[in-house]
Parts: structure tokens; sequence; C-alpha cells
């Protein structure tokens, strides 16, 4: 994974976090985590010859990585 699809996935992690209502917005931090998991999703899916585009094919994943972290706060 190169700079640029790191950089790709910052910017549509705070794209998918800026269409949350106010209310259920992430945080900061839940937006960083987000990011982390999302990274190393794609990142572990590149042995199998899977891109960030073969994710875009499925779901909405950015909005997924937040939804999943949003979840485990909730937990907690």
């Amino acid at each position: 994974m190169d700079q640029n699809q790191v950089d790709e996935i910052g910017r549509r992690i705070g794209s998918a976090a800026a269409q949350f209502a106010p209310s259920h917005r992430p945080t900061p931090a839940q937006t960083a985590d987000a990011a982390a998991v999302l990274h190393a999703m794609v990142q572990s899916a590149e042995i199998y010859g899977v891109t960030f585009a073969d994710f875009d094919g499925v779901a909405d994943f950015p909005r997924m990585a937040i939804q999943l972290v949003q979840s485990r706060d909730l937990q907690i």
C-alpha cells in the first residue's frame, strides 16, 4: 500500500464521518481508529489481490469502519 492509498483512506473516512448527523458524528479518536481499522483490512486483503476498489464494489467500508468503532465504544 502506497502513501496515496493511505491518504485516500483518510480522506474517505473523513468524508464518511461528515455524513453522520451531528448527534452521531464520530469523535476524532473514533475517526482515527476507523481509519486504522480500514487500513489494516485493505492491507491484509492485498495478499489475496483484493484492492480498495474491490471493497468499494461491495459496500461503503469507510462508513462501516466508523460504525464498527462506534459499536465497540457503546459496549465499553
